[in-house]
C-alpha cells in the first residue's frame, strides 16, 4: 500500500460484538502510531445492542444488558457515542479511522463532513434526509440523520493522541427490531424515548445494502486510491487484549 491508500474493510466483521468494538479500538490506536493507513470499516451487523460509556454507570445498567440478552442481541459497549443504540442484519455499520495533525482540534467537522455524506449518499435514491436531533429519538445527537421526523443514522467519534474514529449506524430497515429491544432498555436506563421517532430508509423506499455501500465508500474516500484486505495480524492480536473491556457480560 502507498502512504495516502485508504484500506477498505469491507464485511470483515467477526460476528462478536465486543471483539469487532475491540478492532476499531485497536485500529485507532494502530493508525495514530503511523502503523496502519486510513481505514474505512463497512459492513451489514448482527445483532448487537451498543451501550455508551454513559450507560455503564446507570444504576439498572445490567438489567439492561440482560434485557438485551433476551431480545436475542449481543450487548457491548462502543467506543464511541452517547446511549444505546441498536445494530441488526438490517442495518449498516461503519467507521473511519484517520490520521489528523492534532485530534482535538475539528471535531465537529469530522461530525459535519460524515452526516454530510450521508445525506448525499440518501440522495443518490432521490430521498430527501436531514442532519439534526428529533425530539424522542434513541441515542440523541447534534449529527444524526433523519427522513422527516424518523431517525435513520446515528454519528459517534473517539479521539487519540494523532487520529480519530467516526462510525456509526445507518438503519435500512427493521424499525420495530429496534424499538421492541429499546424501549424496555431505555426504560431501565431510565432515558427518555419516542419510538416514533425511529426510522428506517425503507420508510421512504428499499435500498440494497451493497449498492448502499459502494456508493457511500465512493464519497468517503473521494479521489484517493483504495485497497481492499484485511488488518494486519498484530492489529488483530491487539484487539483480543481489548475484548473484555466491550464485554459487560464479564
Amino acid at each position: 500500500m502507498q502512504p495516502d491508500d485508504v484500506l477498505i474493510l469491507r464485511s470483515r466483521l467477526t460476528g462478536d460484538g465486543p471483539l469487532d468494538t475491540a478492532t476499531s479500538r485497536a485500529t485507532l490506536r494502530a493508525v495514530s502510531r503511523g502503523e496502519l493507513n486510513d481505514t474505512f470499516e463497512v459492513g451489514v451487523s448482527h445483532p448487537v445492542v451498543a451501550f455508551g460509556k454513559h450507560d455503564t454507570s446507570a444504576r439498572h445498567f445490567a438489567d439492561a444488558v440482560r434485557t438485551a440478552s433476551t431480545h436475542g442481541f449481543e450487548p457491548t459497549v462502543r467506543i464511541a457515542g452517547g446511549r444505546a443504540a441498536v445494530f441488526h442484519e438490517a442495518t449498516i455499520r461503519f467507521g473511519y479511522t484517520h490520521a489528523v495533525p492534532d485530534s482535538a482540534v475539528g471535531m465537529h467537522d469530522r461530525f459535519r463532513w460524515m452526516s454530510g455524506l450521508i445525506v448525499e449518499t440518501i440522495g443518490a435514491w432521490g430521498i430527501h434526509a436531514e442532519i439534526g436531533e428529533i425530539p424522542g429519538e434513541y441515542c440523541p445527537g447534534e449529527y444524526s440523520v433523519h427522513i422527516g421526523r424518523k431517525k435513520v443514522m446515528g454519528l459517534g467519534q473517539r479521539l487519540t493522541k494523532g487520529a480519530a474514529h467516526i462510525g456509526g449506524v445507518i438503519v435500512l430497515d427493521g424499525v420495530d427490531r429496534i424499538n421492541e429491544v429499546l424501549q424496555p432498555i431505555y426504560e431501565q436506563l431510565q432515558i427518555p424515548m419516542d419510538p416514533s421517532a425511529t426510522g428506517s430508509l425503507r420508510d421512504a423506499m428499499p435500498i440494497d445494502a451493497n449498492a448502499f455501500m459502494d456508493r457511500f465508500t465512493e464519497l468517503v474516500v473521494g479521489d484517493r486510491n483504495t485497497v481492499d484486505g484485511d488488518l494486519p495480524p498484530a492489529v488483530r492480536k491487539e484487539a483480543q487484549t481489548y475484548r473484555s473491556d466491550h464485554d459487560p457480560t464479564t
